[in-house]
């Protein structure tokens, strides 16, 4: 009895399958016009979105923390990376001393450590990757991200110790060379007079014009060091890149055509469904 069921209930199963496969073609033939058109009007509509919206460009500046650890710069940059999503442009400009027509261009901005899964004190320091609309502005960006970075209440005071520092040492070394100056005038004067100390003399204007020679290497260091004092050194910059990062022509005309194929099923489904209808009240009439 059982095999007698099966037997019964598979050409019923293959009938309905191609049955079902009849409609499909049918409601396929049918809608052949109605797919190529949207096949069409979805690469024109993919080319046009491609062409005419900005490109968004990539690149990443490579830092060196001065003060702060890696994680807390991290922080700082994925704040305002949040500041930009909320589109908070005024008060990110405060923060960059950049205008906001530059922030309007930026699309992210994303840090990462050198070295994944290091401490937060690691030494190889960290990169802000940027993704910008205009790769011309990437130096003005730069400028603006280094600002930020500045411009926090414990940086600038780390910094302004460091200043006062450094202005003490180019006072005592200038006081120094004055006074090691003066001296070396002096013993000048005295081997012009011939004095009978002259040899020895001599051996300390060698002693004191090498001094004077460091100290003002020194100070030159120090005023090189004052000039250049920031919270992060930049080991590499923003590099301009010609190849965008948003979709590419091809995904973009890929992605139109399936919409106009999503189109073109709904309207030829519709379309279908009404026609059905209105033989079934022809039929029922």
């Amino acid at each position: 009895m059982a095999g007698d069921k099966l037997t019964q209930e598979t050409p019923t199963d293959d009938i309905d399958l191609i049955n079902m496969l009849e409609r499909i073609y049918l409601f396929l033939r049918r809608s052949g016009n109605a797919f190529l058109i949207g096949i069409v009007a979805g690469a024109i509509l993919g080319c046009v979105v491609y062409f005419t919206s900005s490109k968004v460009y990539e690149s990443k500046i490579i830092l060196h923390s001065s003060y702060l650890t890696n994680q807390e710069e991290l922080e700082i940059v994925d704040y305002w990376n949040q500041l930009l999503r909320r589109h908070q442009y005024k008060i990110l400009a405060d923060i960059f001393s950049c205008r906001e027509e530059l922030l309007n261009k930026v699309e992210s901005l994303e840090a990462a450590q050198i070295q994944k899964g290091s401490s937060a004190t690691d030494p190889n320091g960290f990169y802000v990757t940027a993704r910008i609309r205009e790769n011309a502005l990437l130096p003005e960006l730069q400028t603006a991200i280094l600002n930020g970075l500045d411009n926090t209440d414990y940086v600038k005071e780390k910094i302004l110790e460091k200043k006062q520092g450094l202005d003490e040492l180019i006072d005592k070394a200038t006081s120094d060379v004055v006074r090691m100056d003066s001296i070396k005038s002096t013993i000048e004067n005295l081997i012009t007079r011939n004095d009978k100390n002259s040899a020895y003399l001599l051996l300390n204007l060698g002693s004191l014009t090498k001094g004077v020679a460091e100290l003002n290497e020194k100070i030159v260091g120090y005023k090189t060091d004052l000039n250049t004092m920031t919270a992060v050194q930049v080991l590499q910059g923003f590099i301009p890149l010609d190849t965008a990062v948003s979709r590419s022509l091809r995904t973009t005309i890929l992605m139109g055509i399936l919409l106009g194929l999503v189109v073109a099923y709904i309207f030829s489904l519709l379309k279908y469904i009404e026609e059905r209808l209105k033989k079934r009240v022809k039929a029922n009439a």
